[in-house]
């Protein structure tokens, strides 16, 4: 008989052989919420049968809006495994994001977290589609949102009244479990289906040795929130293996979360290199040290190779540097040991491609390009679970290779060497046309981190009467420094032709920033054209 790869399957998995390994989450007043995957798949069933109460069928979607704990890990998977489509959102998105996912999947509910409420308060009247709003946090907290057209229930109120004899449907493989939409840096998100078959063999690619290496002698702690693909592929890797799971919240703070990391004996954390800065900050000026700690996973934005030292100070600390997007599923590709070293050109790598991952190069007429280290391409890439149709989109986004059809096309400009190492050196769209030659936004922002003053920097296009386009120049300072623009366009001289150098810097207080971690550049741009116009 063949059984099918759902998430119930893994859920069941996690019950019956890992039922006992501890859950926690950190709470924001200091105390640990502890529960366990037997708890976890239980509340998981409860979900399904809220959904049939309520008349929620399979196949529709449920929305989910909350920061990292165990209640919306709970909703989250209890949705997906009893046949809805479960839609995370990421809170750190804009509204009119949030509105816009709801809305282009017309999901039928909505599950919040209380601390969320007034957000969606504020949302509400522009999702039509949600008969059913459910708030997390027990009845004690339900707030009086008065505008509501559908009044809010408790969730526990909910999840108290559960059958015994209730099972997991029976469900096709290739049905969508989950959707999330990507963090657009131009035009509205697109939404990423991924089905149960998916997210299951995600999850057990990602446990593989040469990718986080799980077992269930680890402790796991996601800094990505769940509603991202790379926080609950995470989450679905621990279910695989049996590992304990440690939830942050983000208003939890640096040094809580330090502490939290080093009592519950935390093996493996994965976030974006700002938290590991400032977690490595706080263990300097504290002197704490975090013994149980093997494995750092930088991931979601650049790895500043500054911070490759500092990691690797640490003892018996295994550095991982990791990348990957929404379609193709993180760790797409993972940098690690002797391989992850700054080169020549200032990068470091991004790494070997994971099981179920195949990549290539291409030029512009679609002809693959050598794997020999030195020619720049497209990075397309295609495989079990590589994404070939966003939601409620017509056309395919995958484009041929030799000839070949089938391969999606990542956005990012890279070499591939001998051995399968990527070292990406810059996005398409990052690319500045100027006088019919390209300039990388990339390089320009390297030069520009050179600068012991410069904390952040970004490159963008402005729009030249004579060139096309000429690059703009916008850094964060360090605090006390007192940058100006003479300082800032001197760092080029010398370093890149002049055609290439930027025609202007400006000094911002910070730079915005999509829910990844990434510059949020079209934003950068709305807000460059208020202070230059």
């Amino acid at each position: 008989m063949r059984v099918p790869l759902h998430l119930a399957s893994l859920l069941r998995h996690a019950a019956r052989e890992h039922g006992r390994t501890p859950l926690s989450t950190l709470d924001v007043g200091g105390t640990v919420q502890r529960s366990s995957w037997a708890q976890m798949e239980r509340r998981a069933r409860q979900w399904g049968q809220v959904w049939e109460r309520l008349g929620v069928a399979h196949g529709q979607p449920v929305a989910l809006l909350g920061w990292n704990a165990q209640g919306l890990l709970e909703a989250v998977l209890g949705s997906a495994a009893s046949g809805r489509q479960a839609l995370t959102l990421n809170p750190r998105q804009f509204p009119e994001q949030l509105i816009w996912a709801v809305n282009q999947t017309r999901a039928q509910a909505l599950v919040f977290d209380q601390a969320l409420a007034p957000l969606v308060e504020a949302m509400q009247l522009q999702m039509g589609s949600v008969q059913h709003y459910i708030q997390l946090g027990g009845p004690d907290l339900l707030p009086e949102l008065g505008a509501l057209m559908v009044e809010a229930m408790d969730a526990e109120s909910l999840l108290g009244i559960d059958d015994p004899d209730w099972r997991w449907p029976d469900l096709v493989e290739t049905d969508t479990a989950l959707i999330s939409f990507t963090a657009a840096s131009s035009g509205w998100p697109r939404g990423v289906p991924t089905s149960h078959r998916a997210a299951v063999l995600q999850a057990m690619a990602a446990a593989l040795p040469d990718a986080y290496g799980l077992s269930s002698e680890d402790a796991v702690m996601p800094l990505l929130p769940v509603a991202h693909s790379g926080g609950w592929a995470l989450c679905l890797c621990a279910a695989v293996v049996g590992s304990r799971l440690v939830l942050v919240p983000p208003g939890l703070g640096t040094a809580a979360m330090a502490e939290g990391m080093a009592s519950l004996g935390v093996t493996l954390a994965a976030g974006p290199p700002t938290v590991w800065q400032e977690l490595l900050d706080h263990m300097d000026a504290s002197g704490l040290r975090m013994p149980a700690l093997r494995r750092a996973v930088v991931g979601s934005a650049a790895f500043p190779p500054e911070l490759l030292p500092r990691l690797r100070a640490l003892p018996n600390l295994d550095v991982m540097h990791t990348w990957g997007m929404s379609e193709i599923a993180p760790p797409a590709l993972v940098a690690r040991g002797a391989g992850l070293v700054v080169g020549s050109d200032g990068r470091l790598p991004q790494g070997r491609p994971s099981f179920g991952v195949e990549l290539a190069l291409v030029d512009d007429a679609g002809n693959s390009l050598p794997r020999d280290g030195q020619a720049e391409g497209l990075l397309v890439a295609r495989g079990p679970w590589t994404l070939d149709a966003y939601l409620g989109e017509s056309d395919s986004p995958l484009i041929a290779v030799d000839g070949e059809e089938g391969w999606f096309p990542t956005g990012d400009i890279a070499r591939i060497d001998e051995r399968g190492w990527v070292t990406i050196t810059d996005r398409r769209k990052d690319l500045i046309r100027c006088g019919g030659e390209w300039i990388s936004a990339a390089q320009l922002e390297r030069i520009a981190l050179s600068h012991a003053d410069v904390a952040e920097a970004a490159v963008i296009a402005r729009t030249d009467p004579l060139l096309g386009e000429r690059p703009l120049l916008i850094v964060v300072q360090h605090a006390g420094a007192s940058l100006d623009a003479d300082t800032l366009l001197g760092l080029f001289e010398g370093r890149v032709a002049e055609w290439q150098r930027p025609a202007g810097a400006l000094v911002f207080p910070e730079l915005p920033r999509l829910s990844t971690g990434e510059v949020d550049k079209r934003e950068l741009r709305a807000l460059v054209e208020t202070v230059l116009d």
